[in-house]
């Protein structure tokens, strides 16, 4: 890559949500494809995987896959590979390499390949380099996820970081030093009543944000960001004119034309190409930043969805099917209709069904004047279900029998859990039941801590500064020791309230 592309500081990756193989695979489905396999054995690769921190979550969470990572900062390579041998990762490999030199790397036969967070910050010949890449290395049938800035949405901050990339060049020293000096004269603008700011509250906000955040971790974003960002119809275009066709959106509900219709699409839009489609809809929602699926080689699907989807295994996350949640999601969602008090209801009676046909024949049984007396709703609710994310693909895993003693089998998850316990937002553990990851809570990850490794003392050394968010009743300090009381006095209802759920994903076991 060119000397212009920021090295100097090392990218503070996180996890991918959108990049898990049951996510791309589920918004396949919704785009009327084949069903893909996200369980047993399948090879996945990701291009620019940064320090690889999505990668082991899913090497760990899929023993049987094979997983692939390439980028092109050493440092990053090597942080991927340190947490690969400490987490004892046998399925996992790590390229130093840049993209255009990664075709040499004779990567081939992968049934999924990612590259996010890159393509928008590659030279012209780069991102043509990465589709050759990975069409070179998809089986037939293989499914490519992509993200990069799309407009109209991303204007606003392509115009933002093009002026402290102007700017920056006016300051010396690392990367965080360019961009904070940089940061500093654009913000006198914006103090002094810059109308720039004053006009785009888009980009007014995300300079706020920037301004928040250690230089160290926007460096790599802001500085080498193409502000030319791009249509999605062209990508599209691109795409096909290497034999990648367009499956859909990551963005589950951007596959559901219902979804969209309270923003006021043409009646007439699906008359267009597919193209032209994704092109109205990025401009109904403003969409800043497109997460696209394309497929290597295969074709639509002549089944249904509840045919495709039927046998698989289905996951409810932890307040869902709550009354808040369902609020939230059939008020940003009008069409999502079929969720309504009485079949939210039977869904918790029944979320504990092995397959979503098991499932379904419960509800039928139970609600026979909605969909007992018709498949198509049937149909819709499942479609509802995924859309929205308040069902989840999942994979299954045996049940490990209540005896014994707790212990949480996966090296990485017992890695993460010491490395981070420091960091005050949620942090990821891997599941090999849904394939991905669990947010846990600083307080719930302490609980965690002493149920695993006991020494809630060696926690609290490692919490460093975030010691002083600690407080007795009276908002005093606390000690070592009281921590430590306070914790235990606590366990109990975090076994209660939050163990079932980590035994249900298989992050805890019993031994």
């Amino acid at each position: 890559m060119n000397s212009e592309y920021t090295q100097d500081v090392a990218f503070n990756s996180d996890f991918g949500a959108l990049q898990t193989p049951v996510h791309i695979t589920t918004a396949a489905l919704l785009s009327g494809w084949p069903a893909h396999k996200f369980a047993g054995h399948f090879r996945y690769l990701d291009l620019a995987c940064g320090n690889g921190h999505t990668l082991t979550l899913l090497a760990d969470a899929y023993p049987e896959a094979e997983f692939v990572g390439v980028d092109i900062n050493p440092t990053h390579i090597e942080q991927g590979q340190t947490l690969a041998r400490q987490a004892n990762l046998k399925n996992l490999q790590f390229f130093c390499s840049d993209i255009a030199d990664a075709g040499q790397l004779n990567l081939k036969e992968f049934d999924y390949c990612t590259a996010s967070g890159v393509f928008s910050w590659l030279d012209e010949k780069r991102q043509t380099d990465l589709f050759d890449v990975a069409t070179r290395a998809l089986a037939q049938g293989g499914l490519f996820f992509l993200d990069y800035c799309a407009l109209p949405g991303i204007t606003q901050n392509a115009t933002l970081y093009g002026m402290l990339q102007q700017l920056s060049t006016e300051y010396s020293g690392s990367s965080a030093e360019k961009l904070k000096g940089a940061s500093q004269l654009l913000a006198e603008v914006r103090g002094n009543n810059g109308q720039f700011f004053q006009q785009n509250g888009q980009a007014n906000e995300r300079f706020s944000r920037l301004l928040a955040n250690a230089p160290e971790d926007e460096a790599h974003e802001v500085l080498n960001l193409q502000p030319r960002s791009v249509w999605s119809r062209d990508i599209i275009a691109k795409a096909q004119s290497v034999g990648l066709e367009f499956v859909g959106s990551a963005g589950l509900h951007h596959n559901i034309a219902e979804f969209s219709a309270h923003l006021g699409l043409p009646a007439n839009s699906e008359q267009f190409s597919v193209a032209t489609q994704q092109m109205l809809q990025d401009i109904a929602w403003n969409i800043a930043q497109r997460k696209d699926i394309y497929c290597k080689g295969a074709k639509p699907s002549t089944s249904s969805l509840l045919q495709r989807v039927g046998e698989c295994h289905f996951y409810f996350a932890p307040g869902a099917l709550s009354d808040n949640m369902i609020g939230h999601i059939t008020t940003q969602f009008p069409a999502a209709n079929l969720l309504t008090p009485t079949i939210v209801s039977l869904l918790r009676d029944h979320a504990d069904c092995s397959t979503i046909n098991a499932l379904i024949n419960k509800l039928c049984e139970r609600y026979q004047a909605k969909l007992a007396s018709s498949f198509l709703e049937a149909e819709k609710l499942v479609t509802q279900l995924l859309a929205t994310r308040v069902m989840s693909l999942a994979k299954p895993i045996a049940p490990s029998s209540p005896q014994g003693t707790l212990c949480m089998p996966s090296l990485l998850n017992q890695t993460l859990l010491k490395q981070d316990i420091h960091l005050e937002h949620g942090r990821p553990l891997a599941s090999p039941l849904i394939g991905t990851r669990l947010l846990l809570p600083i307080k719930d990850r302490l609980y965690l801590w002493a149920l695993v490794f006991g020494d809630v003392g060696a926690a609290w050394d490692k919490l460093g500064d975030l010691q002083n968010a600690f407080h007795d009743a009276n908002g005093q300090p606390i000690t070592k020791q009281t921590f430590a009381a306070i914790i235990a006095q606590s366990q109990p209802a975090f076994n209660q309230r939050v163990v079932p759920e980590l035994l249900r994903l298989g992050i805890l076991q019993y031994r």
